[in-house]
C-alpha cells in the first residue's frame, strides 16, 4: 500500500509512489511538461540533497530492480547554468549508473533552491532514508537559507513543530556524538538525554558512558540524573592542574578523529588514548592516521 504523501512538495510531484520502483506508480506531470529519456551521464547530483550517505545494500537492491523493470518512475530535474541537476530519485540515478544504463527517463521541471530542498527533504522523510543528523541539518538549512520559521518548515514537510524542534536541537550536540548519531551507534532518545547536559566536555564524557556501558535509553536518561547529582561532584574533587598546551593539543585530535581523545602525560612518559566504536570506526581513524592495513 502507498504511504500517505508527506506535505505539498513531493505529492506535487509524484501522487501514490512509496518506493523506487512500484510498477503502479503514477508520474502527474504539469502543463507543457514530458518524459524524456537523458544521457545519465549528463545528470548531476544536487548540492542541496540532504542526504549524505547511501547504504550499499539499499542500492544493490534498487540495482537489481531496476535490471529487471527498467526505471518506472522517472527522476525530476532542473537546468542550472546548462547542467542538469537532479531534483528527485538520485538513488534511482547511482543505481542505474550502477546497472550500466546509459538513459534514464526524466521530467525537466523548474524550481527554486528552496523548493529542491524542500522536495529533496519530503522525498527522504517518506522513505525514511535521511539519518537523524541529516534531517536536522536540512531543516537548519531551510530555516537559514531561506528565513523559514519552525511552525512553517513544520507544515512543509508534514511534521509537528516540536519534532522538527526537537531534531534541529541535536546540532547542538558536539560533532563526535553526532556522527554516533548519524552512524546508528546512538538513538534519537540517547541524544535526548544527553542534550539535558550542557557543558561540552560532559556531554562527551556521558556519551562515551553510554556507549561503553551500550545502555538502553531509559538507562541513559537515568544515568544523566544521577550525573547531574554527583557527576560535577566527582569532576571537581578529582580535578588535576592540566598543562593548557596538551589541553588543546588533546581538543585538537579529538576534533580531528571526531571521538573521544585523551592525553595522559607527565615531563617523562605519557600516552594517547582514541576511542572507537567497531571495525569501520577503526578502519576509519586508521584512514585519518595514513596507514592502509589492507
Amino acid at each position: 500500500m502507498a504511504k500517505k504523501a508527506l506535505g505539498k512538495g513531493l505529492g506535487a510531484l509524484i501522487r501514490g509512489a512509496s518506493s523506487d520502483t512500484v510498477p503502479d506508480a503514477k508520474v502527474e506531470l504539469r502543463p507543457g511538461e514530458s518524459v524524456s529519456q537523458v544521457p545519465i551521464a549528463d545528470l548531476i547530483p544536487s548540492p542541496l540533497q540532504p542526504r549524505k550517505h547511501f547504504a550499499e545494500g539499499s542500492l544493490d537492491e534498487l540495482k537489481q530492480s531496476i535490471d529487471q523493470l527498467g526505471i518506472i518512475q522517472p527522476l525530476i530535474i532542473r537546468r542550472v547554468d546548462g547542467q542538469m541537476e537532479l531534483i528527485a530519485g538520485e538513488r534511482r540515478w547511482r543505481a542505474s549508473k550502477m546497472v550500466g544504463l546509459e538513459t534514464v527517463p526524466v521530467i525537466e521541471r523548474p524550481s527554486s533552491d528552496r523548493e529542491v530542498l524542500e522536495m529533496a527533504l519530503i522525498e527522504n522523510l517518506q522513505r525514511q532514508d535521511l539519518n537523524a543528523i541529516e534531517e536536522a541539518e536540512g531543516y537548519v538549512r531551510l530555516a537559514k537559507d531561506f528565513g523559514l520559521k519552525q511552525d512553517i518548515i513544520a507544515k512543509r514537510v508534514g511534521k509537528s513543530r516540536a519534532s522538527v524542534a526537537n531534531s534541529m536541537r541535536l546540532l547542538d550536540l558536539q560533532p563526535s556524538i553526532q556522527r554516533h548519531l548519524a552512524d546508528g551507534h546512538l538513538t534519537v532518545g540517547h541524544a535526548k538525554a544527553i542534550l539535558g547536559i550542557k557543558d561540552p566536555k560532559e556531554q562527551i564524557v556521558v556519551s562515551d558512558q553510554i556507549l561503553r556501558q551500550n545502555m538502553t535509553v531509559r538507562s541513559a536518561e537515568k544515568f544523566v540524573q544521577n550525573y547531574h547529582k554527583t557527576g560535577r561532584k566527582k569532576s571537581s574533587s578529582k580535578s588535576k592542574v592540566v598543562d593548557p598546551h596538551i589541553t588543546a593539543i588533546q581538543n585538537r585530535l579529538r576534533d580531528h578523529f571526531a571521538t573521544q581523545t585523551v592525553i595522559h602525560h607527565t615531563d617523562k612518559k605519557g600516552r594517547i588514548e582514541i576511542e572507537y566504536y567497531g571495525n569501520d570506526d577503526l578502519g576509519r581513524i586508521l584512514n585519518l592516521l595514513g596507514l592502509d592495513l589492507d
